[in-house]
């Protein structure tokens, strides 16, 4: 089973997510993982590359949309519903479709997020609760950001 990191925003809102999955993402690739940025649609997915490309040098991500970029892929790759295209081994996703994944045992780490606001609120215990049934282990974490990397 996987372990689900379930990252409420209450102290950073919801508006500073972008921001927060930049950092993790950067974490994640400086501990050599491979790392899944899963995104509603295509256009959420521009949205991140655009912002990986925006990070300082010293946070620079090597990361590609899903059917772009060299044959074994990079350490991060930009997807989104439905998963189309090879998406080679991946131990990390960040979940960003507001849905629970339907193949989360495929990866060692999922990273979900809380949001402040109510709806989306009430949507992410869903998820919760839908992994919990699933057996994966779970966690809680309050969402923090790092000086490096952070966009104003």
């Amino acid at each position: 089973m996987s372990h689900v990191t379930f990252y409420t925003l209450d102290t950073i809102g919801d508006e500073r997510l972008p921001v927060l999955v930049c950092d993790l993402t950067t974490q994640l690739m400086r501990q050599s993982q491979r790392v899944l940025l899963l995104c509603k649609d295509q256009q959420q997915a521009e949205q991140y590359d655009e912002l990986l490309w925006q990070q300082p040098a010293s946070a620079f991500v090597p990361h590609n949309l899903v059917g772009e970029g060299p044959t074994q892929g990079t350490a991060v790759l930009l997807a989104w519903l439905p998963l189309s295209g090879n998406t080679g081994h991946r131990s990390v996703v960040i979940n960003l479709t507001g849905e629970a994944l339907e193949q989360a045992a495929r990866f060692r780490r999922v990273i979900e997020f809380v949001p402040v606001a109510e709806n989306a609120r009430a949507q992410a215990r869903e998820i919760y609760r839908t992994y919990r049934q699933q057996g994966h282990q779970l966690e809680n974490l309050v969402a923090a950001l790092t000086v490096e990397g952070h966009h104003g």
